[in-house]
């Protein structure tokens, strides 16, 4: 799954049914070593961060004895959003924000050069504009990259959050978001933000290529310096949305980490993983508060 449907499927994968993907890692792969990071002070570890990809194909391996030891030592989890999402959930959430009544068709309000992306990714899954009559663009952007991970046959419940959640066993989970507010975020974009996020979500559907794959490999080995070159391209080179859906996000949640920090926590925090990676990320920012950070896997 490309970085571009990771950062905007934080949940938004359940708008629709997923099927799930063949178990074909081919040779046997090197081991796991997905970022993570320890967040200390004098007293010792208080703290993980821990950068996830949202949705996997099923038998993904990404845990290590490092993960499980952060995990048993916390004292609950914080994801993107807390609450356990359903289609009918997020389906509604949506419904709450998402309509305009006399919108143009989506195909309008983009440019040229991207409507035949948009007419060969509407074709490729058996959509058109009126599939999303009166539906803001970024409502439509996140629908078809909800659409074309299931067809890819990739599954949230294949996603790190849903095993993070069996491993917190009695813990407590909680979400620097919720479903509402994180679509309010899509929602309060610009018309001209909007356009640019659905023109990059038809060009990514309509051209998939080896990124996918590419990801995958950078996210596995812990490559966060190649994860936040890639953060850097698409739809996040422009500086509204990057600001709006990166950078003011991590800093919202460095707040809320940092007071939960000194409220006596211990939490285990795990971010889509374009959030954890390079100078803005969720790790430098808390180095930025006055936390001891250093990454141990």
């Amino acid at each position: 799954m490309s970085l571009l449907r990771n950062v905007l499927l934080a949940g938004l994968v359940l708008l629709v049914s997923a099927c799930g993907g063949a178990d074909d890692r081919g040779p046997a792969q090197p081991a796991p070593r997905v970022a993570l990071w320890e967040i200390a002070d004098a007293s010792g570890p208080r703290a993980w961060i821990m950068g996830t990809v949202h949705a996997l194909p099923a038998g993904t391996r990404w845990r290590s004895k490092a993960i499980d030891d952060s995990v048993a030592a916390s004292d609950r989890i914080v994801f993107e959003i807390g609450q356990e999402l359903d289609e009918k959930i997020a389906g509604e959430a949506l419904a709450r924000l998402a309509f305009t009544r006399g919108l143009p068709p989506p195909s309008h309000r983009i440019d040229a050069k991207y409507r035949p992306d948009l007419a060969a990714t509407y074709r490729e899954l058996g959509l058109d504009d009126a599939s999303f009559a009166d539906e803001e663009s970024w409502a439509v952007a996140l629908q078809l990259a909800a659409i074309a991970g299931r067809k890819e046959g990739i599954d949230p419940e294949h996603g790190v959050e849903p095993e993070l959640r069996r491993m917190a066993g009695s813990k407590p989970i909680k979400g620097f978001e919720t479903i509402d507010s994180q679509f309010a975020i899509f929602d309060r974009l610009p018309a001209s933000d909007q356009k640019v996020l659905l023109e990059q979500v038809a060009s990514d559907a309509a051209s998939p290529e080896d990124e996918d794959t590419d990801m995958m490999k950078m996210w596995l080995r812990g490559d966060t310096e190649g994860i936040d070159r890639e953060s850097r391209k698409g739809f996040l080179a422009d500086n509204g949305l990057r600001d709006a859906l990166l950078i003011r996000r991590n800093q919202n949640w460095a707040r809320q980490l940092d007071k939960l920090l000194q409220g006596g926590a211990r939490p285990f925090v795990a971010v889509g993983a374009s959030h954890v990676s390079g100078p803005d990320g969720l790790p430098a920012i808390m180095a930025q508060h006055g936390w001891t950070v250093r990454r141990i896997q």
